[in-house]
C-alpha cells in the first residue's frame, strides 16, 4: 500500500514536472488497469465496452485525483468511478450493447468448421453460466481470474473483508464447471489491458483549452479531411477563426498525449445566433476515436453544454466520416438531415440548350421578376411571398410535421432582409399578378468566388411546365454576369426531380453531408390525449393584450403559435413544456375541477432579459 500512496502523492504534487506526475499516475494505471477492466466487464458483459469504461475511469481519476483525501482509499475510490461510468454508459447514453449471454469472441481462423462451432457453443454456455451468477460473485470471480490478483487485492478494491471474498469465490466455483472456469480465464487473459501497452497509451490522452496559435496545427489531425475537400476545409477553418467569441459562447479543446504533446483531436461547441442551439465540431483521426479520445472530448464538451444551458446540439459532417457519425449515433445523436453538396462551374455552364423551355414558359404568360423589383412595385410582396413559400413547404417531404404559422408581416419581412439575401438574385415566377414559383441565390455557405443556390419551388398546379428550369437558368445567367466562378447547391436525395434538373444543368455532386442532433433535455413520455385539453387561445390582458398565443394538438404534437412563429412544445412533465428553437418554456395550470385556466410563458433571447406572460385561456 505504501507504493500506491507514494505514487499518488507524486502524481498530485505540483512541485514535480508534469511528465513525472504522469509517469507516477501511469504506475497506478499499470497496477489497476486489469482490475478496472474486470469490474466493468462483470457489469457490462462486453470486452470492448469494458475497456472503454476502464479507460474513461482512469482519465476521470486523473482529473479528480486531487480530491482523494486518503491515498490508501484509492482502490475503492477507483471502483466507484468505474461503476459510475458503467451506469452512465448504459443509462445516460442508452447504448445498445451485446448482453452477457451473447457476447462471444471471434472464433479462430482455423478451417475446421466443426471445431469452430463447438468452441462458440462452449463460450455461449460459459457466458450463460456466468450471467446466472449473482453480480457480487461474478465480480469477484472476474477479478480473481483476470490477472492473478490476491484475495487481499480484491478486498481492497471492493472494500470487503478477505473472508467475504473467499466465500463468494468458493460459492461461484461450486456453481461453475471446471471446464467453464478454464475457458473464462483464458478469454479474460486474452482481453485484459495488461496484454500490451495500448491501454496505458490511451489513458495518457489529456485535454487543454485551445489557443489561437493552435489553428495551424489543425491540419495535422485532419489530413484525410483536408485532402478529401480542401476547399471545404478552408471554409470550415475560416468559419472557426471568424467566430465572435465576444458575443457567443464557444468552448474548444485539443486532445494530446500528456507526455509527448502529440495531437490526437480537436473538439468544440459553438453557440448559434438562434438560442439555445449549439453546434458540435469533432476533428480527429478515426484510429484515435475509438481509443477513448472521442469520449474524452465529447464528455468535456457535453459538460460545457449543460453548464451553458444548451437545449440542443447538432453536428454536420461528410457521410464518408462514418466512424465519427456512428460514434455519435451510439451516444444518442439522431440523424435529422442528409444533403448532397452540388457544384456548378459557371464558366462551363451551357444554358443555350434550355432556351426553348424558357421561351415556352414566357409564351404561357409566366414572367420572372426579382425580390428587388417586387419590393419597389408591389406593396403586398411580403404577404404574397409568404403565401407562396408556406404553400411550397406543405408539399416538401422535409417540412415540419405541422402546418406553417399564419402570416405576420414583421416576422416574414425579417427573413427577407437577412444580410446574406441578394434581392436582385431572388427570382420570383409570376402568372399575371400571382406568385407561382421562387428560386434564389444567396451568400450563405458560399465557396470562394462563389454563390449559393437556395430554395427552389413551384406551386403544384404549375409544375412540369418548365418554370423551375426557367428560374434556374435566370439564376445561372445572373452568376455569369456578376463574375461568380461557382454556384453551390444543397440537394436532398428526397427531392429527386430537382436533383435530376440540377444535373441536366451541369451541377455535379461532390459530397454528401449528414446532420445529427441531440436534445440535451429529457423529454417526458406524455399521452397526446392531454394535448386536447391545452388546445385553445390564450391572452395576457395585463401585459400584452394584442398578443394571442394559439396552442394546437397537431397529429399528436403540441404546438404554440404567436406573432408569425410556430414551435413544437416538448414535455418535461404533463404540465411543463420546453422549446428547442429558443429559451422558452410554457407551463399549463388547471382549476379544482380540472379545467385548464391559463398558462405561463417564459422566453428570452441572446443577451436579453426573460419575458414572462400570464395568459388566460379565452377560448
Amino acid at each position: 500500500m505504501q507504493d500506491i500512496e507514494s505514487l499518488i502523492h507524486k502524481a498530485v504534487d505540483s512541485r514535480y514536472p508534469l511528465a513525472e506526475r504522469h509517469e507516477a499516475f501511469g504506475g497506478l494505471v499499470a497496477r489497476f488497469q486489469d482490475m478496472a477492466f474486470g469490474c466493468a466487464y462483470a457489469v457490462l458483459g462486453d470486452f470492448c465496452m469494458a475497456e472503454d469504461v476502464a479507460q474513461e475511469a482512469f482519465v476521470n481519476a486523473w482529473q479528480r485525483l486531487h480530491q482523494l483525501r486518503t491515498p490508501a482509499a484509492f482502490p475503492g475510490w477507483l471502483r466507484r468511478i468505474v461503476l459510475t461510468e458503467c451506469n452512465r454508459l448504459t443509462r445516460g447514453k442508452r447504448l445498445q450493447f451485446v448482453p452477457l449471454d451473447e457476447g462471444v469472441n471471434t472464433p479462430s481462423a482455423s478451417p475446421d468448421a466443426r471445431a469452430i462451432a463447438e468452441q462458440r457453443e462452449l463460450r455461449e454456455k460459459v457466458l450463460a453460466a456466468l450471467k446466472s451468477l449473482p453480480v457480487n460473485e461474478r465480480v469477484v470471480t472476474t477479478l480473481f481470474y483476470i490477472d492473478g490478483y490476491t484475495q487481499a487485492d480484491i478486498g481492497d478494491f471492493l472494500q470487503l473483508p478477505v473472508t467475504t471474498i473467499n466465500k463468494r469465490l468458493y460459492t461461484a466455483r461450486q456453481r461453475l464447471k471446471e471446464s467453464f472456469v478454464e475457458t473464462f480465464k483464458d478469454d479474460l487473459r486474452r482481453q485484459r489491458p495488461s496484454r500490451d501497452q495500448s491501454f496505458a497509451t490511451k489513458v495518457k490522452a489529456s485535454l487543454r483549452p485551445f489557443k489561437n496559435e493552435d489553428w495551424r496545427s489543425i491540419s495535422q489531425i485532419a489530413p484525410a479531411r483536408e485532402r478529401y475537400d480542401p476547399e471545404g476545409f478552408d471554409l470550415w477553418l475560416r468559419g472557426r477563426k471568424m467566430f465572435d467569441d465576444s458575443r457567443y459562447v464557444r468552448r474548444h479543446y485539443l486532445a494530446e498525449h500528456a507526455e509527448t504533446g502529440q495531437l490526437f483531436g480537436y473538439g468544440a461547441i459553438e453557440q448559434s445566433i438562434y438560442l439555445p442551439k449549439y453546434r458540435l465540431f469533432l476533428v480527429l483521426d478515426p484510429s484515435w476515436l475509438r481509443l477513448g479520445v472521442g469520449d474524452l472530448l465529447l464528455d468535456k464538451l457535453t459538460c460545457d453544454l449543460v453548464e451553458a444551458g444548451a437545449v440542443t446540439v447538432s453536428f454536420r459532417d461528410y457521410t464518408a466520416q462514418d466512424e465519427i457519425l456512428s460514434f455519435l449515433i451510439e451516444r444518442g445523436f439522431i440523424e435529422t438531415m442528409r444533403l448532397m453538396d452540388l457544384r456548378l462551374s459557371v464558366g462551363e455552364a451551357e444554358i443555350a440548350p434550355f432556351s426553348t423551355v424558357v421561351e415556352k414558359v414566357r409564351e404561357r404568360g409566366i414572367s420572372i421578376s426579382t425580390l428587388a423589383e417586387e419590393r419597389a412595385h408591389d406593396p403586398r410582396y411580403v404577404e404574397k411571398l409568404y403565401d407562396l413559400t408556406s404553400t411550397l413547404r406543405i408539399d416538401d417531404p422535409l417540412r415540419d410535421p405541422f402546418a406553417p404559422a399564419s402570416f405576420y408581416e414583421r416576422e416574414a419581412r425579417l427573413w427577407l432582409e437577412r444580410p446574406y439575401v441578394l434581392p436582385d438574385a431572388y427570382f420570383i415566377a409570376k402568372h399575371s399578378d400571382r406568385y407561382v414559383g421562387v428560386s434564389d441565390l444567396n451568400l450563405l455557405d458560399v465557396v470562394p468566388e462563389g454563390v449559393t443556390h437556395g430554395f427552389t419551388g413551384v406551386r403544384r398546379e404549375y409544375r412540369h411546365q418548365g418554370i423551375c428550369t426557367a428560374l434556374k437558368v435566370r439564376a445561372i445567367e445572373y452568376a455569369k454576369r456578376h463574375g461568380y466562378r461557382t454556384v453551390r447547391a444543397f440537394n436532398s436525395p428526397l427531392h429527386s426531380e430537382l436533383l435530376a434538373l440540377n444535373e441536366r444543368l451541369g451541377f455535379r455532386s461532390l459530397f454528401s453531408y449528414v446532420t445529427l442532433e441531440k436534445c440535451l433535455k429529457e423529454v417526458a413520455q406524455v399521452s397526446s390525449d392531454i394535448y386536447d385539453q391545452y388546445a385553445g387561445r390564450y391572452r395576457d390582458d395585463s401585459r400584452c393584450r394584442d398578443l394571442i398565443i394559439v396552442i394546437r394538438n397537431e397529429e399528436g404534437r403540441l404546438t404554440a403559435e404567436a406573432i408569425g412563429q410556430k414551435v413544437e412544445l416538448f414535455p418535461e412533465s404533463e404540465k411543463k413544456f420546453f422549446v428547442k428553437q429558443f429559451y422558452g418554456e410554457i407551463t399549463f395550470f388547471k382549476d379544482e375541477s380540472g379545467e385548464v385556466t391559463h398558462l405561463v410563458s417564459r422566453t428570452r433571447g441572446l443577451n436579453q432579459p426573460e419575458t414572462v406572460l400570464h395568459a388566460k385561456k379565452i377560448e
